[in-house]
Order: structure tokens, then sequence, then C-alpha cells
């Protein structure tokens, strides 16, 4: 009934944050940026974000599917990518660290979340 006026701003929360999680890396670049890894930022549809919960959540029950399901992943400055080695208790860490980052984002249902990388 008046004259109503608004100033917003865009607000960005970091949900998340990972370190040389190659096998999240590459799960991210060959399912939600279309095997383009190019360090720029991509949407992540909500039903992404549960089926990647639902690998990490597999993988952390069934270590053995780890090199098969999330497999790590070569690239400059990835971390360990030696398949012999790289199913290390920093691979399950970083895959416990991810279970909770999408559980929040997934609980999140108002939130719209991208990904990206850089090195």
């Amino acid at each position: 009934m008046g004259l109503d006026m608004y100033l917003s701003e865009h607000v960005i929360e970091k949900a998340g944050y990972w370190r040389k999680a190659n096998a999240i890396h590459g799960w991210f670049v060959d399912n939600v940026q279309d095997g383009n890894d190019d360090c720029k930022e991509y949407y992540v549809p909500r039903e992404k974000l549960k089926e990647l919960f639902g690998l990490v959540t597999l993988v952390l029950e069934n270590p053995k599917m780890a090199k098969k399901l999330l497999p790590v992943r070569e690239g400059f400055f990835f971390g360990n990518y030696d398949p012999s080695e790289g199913y290390d208790d920093y691979y399950f860490e970083c895959l416990e660290s991810t279970k909770e980052i999408l559980k929040f984002a997934i609980e999140n249902e108002y939130g719209d979340f991208y990904y990206h990388s850089s090195w």
C-alpha cells in the first residue's frame, strides 16, 4: 500500500572445503562438470549431492570398493594418486569429512550449492 524498497545482498557461505581430496574432485569433474577440469564454478543439483553422499557412505562401509566407486585421480598438486598407495588413512578421512559436508548441504533445503576448485 505504499512504496516498499529493499537493498539485498547475495550471501555466499562456505559449505565445505577439501584439500587434495582428488577422488572427490574427480567425481565432481565427471558428474557435475561434464569432464571439464577448468576451475570454474558449477551448480550442483541436490540429486548429485545425494548421489555422492550415497557413494561415500558405501565406500566407507565397504573400503574395498573405493578403487571402483571413488578412484583416486591424478593431477597437478592433487596429492597421492598412486593406485597402490592412494587408498590410505588420508583418503578415508577425506571421505568422512565429505560425508559431513554433504549431510549439511542435503539438510539445507533452501541452499543452492556450487563446486569449484583451484590449484
